[in-house]
């Protein structure tokens, strides 16, 4: 049996608005479980759920980006309970983003319920991805409908990540031998504090890694119409790690204005306050009641 594309994080069947989170690379569900349990019952928390991690480990991560992002779109088309939100975290804001894109694509005559945003010109839907015989590739088998029936996030929220014509400087990044990968990738703040202290974990999380930043160092940002979904930005007021013009980019990414969120943190939100970004994130998709 194929492995779901996104599972539940704390499933929450009753809530009012379902949040689909990309965690960051080399990272699965269960990383953004602590996030998950500080939104209030309106918030349904899934995430994606890529090879090569977690209950994926024994599978190869994928290392082709748009196939990748092409079988996510149409399975969220197909699956996607509305309404709904992408949430994309550090270089799983990527991820979200060019899912949102393909989404638009896919169903151009489509847009989120209940926000009146009127619909793209968008682009014919492309084949997925196909296998030796013509058919779908086995890896990308059971991503569901094509029918582009489904609509448009509410809104797409990245965290921690410029904008996506803003060039990343990460080419020789995966091709590095490992000790010189986790020297280089912890002194970029690439990986979590806790992750980076614990040796023993590197030879299982590495395969991911090295297939996620691979993905990010060989990604050319394609120049599109922006999108017409809304877009949040969050960061942190202490992240050295990006420029506040890298930040500002995302302006160019929607036809409306982007909301700026600055929370008081560094680099990695989610890990220093999370109270405050389930806040913030709640505020943003209009539940504002979080759990204490």
């Amino acid at each position: 049996m194929t492995a779901p594309w996104f599972v539940p994080v704390g499933e929450r069947p009753g809530g009012r608005i379902r949040l689909y989170t990309f965690p960051n690379a080399g990272s699965g569900p269960a990383s953004l479980v602590d996030l998950a349990e500080r939104f209030p019952d309106e918030v349904d928390v899934w995430s994606v759920n890529l090879p090569g991690r977690q209950a994926r480990l024994a599978e190869p991560p994928i290392e082709d980006l748009d196939a990748l992002v092409d079988v996510l779109a149409r399975d969220l088309l197909a699956t996607a309970r509305e309404p709904y939100a992408l949430f994309g975290y550090c270089s799983g804001a990527l991820l979200a983003y060019l899912v949102c894109r393909r989404l638009t694509e896919l169903a151009p005559a489509s847009g989120p319920a209940g926000t009146g945003l009127p619909a793209s010109a968008g682009s014919a839907p492309s084949p997925a991805p196909a296998g030796p015989a013509g058919g779908p590739s086995p890896e990308f088998a059971g991503s569901g409908s094509s029918s582009g029936a489904g609509r448009w996030p509410e809104r797409l929220l990245v965290g921690s990540f410029a904008a996506p014509d803003v060039t990343l400087l990460l080419r020789r990044l995966p091709s590095l031998p490992s000790w010189l990968f986790w020297d280089q990738l912890i002194e970029l703040g690439g990986v979590p504090a806790e992750v980076a202290e614990r040796e023993v974990l590197r030879p299982i999380l590495e395969p991911a890694l090295r297939a996620d930043f691979g993905m990010l160092a060989r990604y050319r940002h394609r120049q599109g119409p922006p999108l017409p979904v809304p877009v949040t930005v969050l960061y942190g007021s202490r992240d050295g790690s990006m420029s506040r013009g890298g930040l500002l980019g995302w302006r160019r990414q929607s036809v409306r204005r982007p909301s700026m969120r600055e929370l008081d943190a560094s680099h990695w939100l989610a890990e220093e306050t999370p109270d405050l970004l389930a806040t913030v994130i709640a505020e943003e998709i209009g539940c504002v009641s979080v759990t204490a």
